[in-house]
């Protein structure tokens, strides 16, 4: 499957992305072994749960440099307000960054869930190439025009990525979600508490998410991503994955309609008040079903 025509057109914005994420990677890891990057900058715009720390900027910082390195027209927009990455004149390409995805974790001293995600589009807002970075563990994912990949950052190694294809939530589902945060948590609970008592033993809620969950949906580890009040900084660096996979990415309105998710330039500060990622239609359908006429 190509994913995007048009990346073709553009070898820079590959060799940018798998850069960025060697290198990020790489900085990142070595200042959070010093316990560096920990000093609180400010909120993070319409996100009383999170905040803006020294490390945030690390990532940023890299990116500026590689895009004035290869002389792109492009304006990446991140999650901090004022932010934004702007290079050249009219943009050829837009790209939407989470530079931390972890940032409350390391504040507090868990080494645990440390991502960085980076996602580029072109003109017509469509996907071109996503990449996510496993800080702790040293592992790239990358999705472009030739598939969804997984690099092992030691030995070189590259694992081709495919979804799960779960079609129902009665047998031994992965639903991820953030549940870190009782805001969060509350409405996902509000949704599935009845379902909640006659979940399969085996079901499994993986309590975390954020940018970097939609290469974890491509490479099948969780089959559906359930979120309420979602902003859309947290969807726009890693939806490409998701694109590519097939799975399909859809905001819910109050009525259980729904429509594809589409990256909007500007409007990352926004929030999505329902979001279902899931690994087939019928996943999906099962998801709206559960959560429409309850929290939405």
């Amino acid at each position: 499957m190509c994913f995007n025509k048009n990346l073709e057109k553009s070898p820079a914005i590959t060799k940018i992305l798998m850069e960025y994420l060697t290198q990020a990677t790489r900085e990142i890891k070595r200042r959070a072994d010093k316990g560096e990057g920990k000093e609180i900058l400010g909120e993070v715009i319409n996100r009383p749960e999170d905040i803006e720390i020294g490390i945030d900027r690390v990532g940023e910082d890299i990116l500026e440099r590689l895009v004035k390195k290869h002389k792109l027209s492009i304006k990446v927009y991140s999650e901090p307000d004022g932010r934004d990455i702007e290079v050249g004149g009219e943009p050829d390409f837009y790209g939407a960054i989470d530079p931390f995805d972890g940032t409350v974790l390391y504040l507090r001293g868990f080494e645990h869930n440390w991502y960085t995600a980076l996602g580029f589009f072109d003109k017509d807002k469509k996907p071109l190439a996503s990449g996510v970075a496993d800080i702790l563990r040293d592992k790239i994912y990358i999705s472009d025009e030739s598939g969804n990949f997984m690099i092992d950052g030691k030995t070189g190694a590259k694992t081709r990525l495919f979804p799960s294809q779960k079609k129902d939530l009665n047998g031994q589902v992965v639903i991820a979600t953030y549940l870190m945060s009782p805001r969060y948590a509350v409405k996902f609970w509000d949704a599935f508490a009845d379902l909640a008592k006659n979940f399969h033993p085996k079901t499994l809620l993986y309590p975390q998410g954020g940018s970097f969950i939609y290469s974890f949906l491509a490479a099948g580890l969780i089959d559906a991503y359930v979120m309420f009040d979602e902003p859309r900084s947290e969807i726009d660096p890693g939806y490409g994955f998701a694109k590519n996979a097939g799975c399909s990415v859809v905001s819910v309105n109050i009525d259980g309609t729904f429509e594809d998710y589409q990256f909007i330039p500007g409007r990352q500060h926004d929030k999505v008040d329902l979001l279902v990622a899931a690994c087939t239609p019928e996943l999906r359908d099962q998801l709206i079903r559960q959560c429409v006429g309850k929290t939405v």
